[in-house]
């Protein structure tokens, strides 16, 4: 499998305070501490604020069973890739890919071609700033991304799966990421987003940049 790794040509700096219109992408770092959220930003100062969505709106729930997927066993494939962050210390590796996920809440996603994929990371936080590992997270296939999402975390934890939790500074976790894929792919490209942040306190900034593991 191939990583590549693809950087931002400009930092943006940011305000501590939150300001509104359109999608942003920022992050707040101080010394010893780094916040970032997980928003697209323009190139002005902006806020720390969250608005990255999947792909589509959520899909409305349907009770039936999703198509061929539906009452058969879910096939957990080994991935064992992984990123790093040399700025902030973090590190983010793919452990297993899970595709056609039955969901039976969601099963119209699959009736309407499309698939939920479910990626399982382990992810560390370096220890130098705060903020730990929280992406944006992101499935790429045919150039178009689509961002985790939380609509199947009560049947990831029926299936005895834990919804991911992004670890805090430090710190380590393990966990399942859900992506509503709306029109399936062969393959896809799992995106880690470092988002742009500036070191509180001094002129230091951090680039937006993205990692990317091809899945099987």
């Amino acid at each position: 499998m191939q990583i590549r790794t693809v950087t931002a040509t400009a930092a943006v700096a940011v305000l501590l305070t939150a300001c509104g219109g359109g999608e942003s992408e920022s992050g707040t770092t101080q010394s010893a501490s780094t916040s970032s959220s997980t928003s697209e930003s323009t190139p002005s100062e902006s806020s720390a604020s969250e608005s990255e969505s999947p792909e589509s709106t959520e899909t409305e729930a349907s009770g039936s069973e999703s198509g061929s997927a539906a009452g058969g066993e879910m096939e957990e494939v080994e991935v064992g890739e992984s990123v790093e962050d040399p700025e902030l210390g973090n590190t983010v590796e793919v452990t297993k890919i899970v595709r056609d996920f039955a969901s039976e809440d969601f099963a119209n996603i699959a009736e309407d071609g499309g698939e939920i994929v479910l990626v399982e990371i382990d992810a560390k936080a370096g220890d130098e700033f705060s903020g730990g590992v929280n992406g944006p997270f992101k499935l790429r296939a045919d150039g178009t991304d689509s961002s985790s999402t939380s609509i199947v975390d009560d049947e990831l934890e029926a299936a005895g799966m834990t919804p991911f939790d992004g670890p805090s500074r430090g710190e380590e976790a393990t966990g399942w990421l859900a992506f509503q894929i709306n029109t399936r792919a062969d393959s896809y490209e799992f995106v880690y987003t470092r988002l742009a942040a500036k070191v509180i306190g001094s002129d230091k900034t951090f680039p937006k940049e993205e990692w990317t593991i091809e899945l099987p």
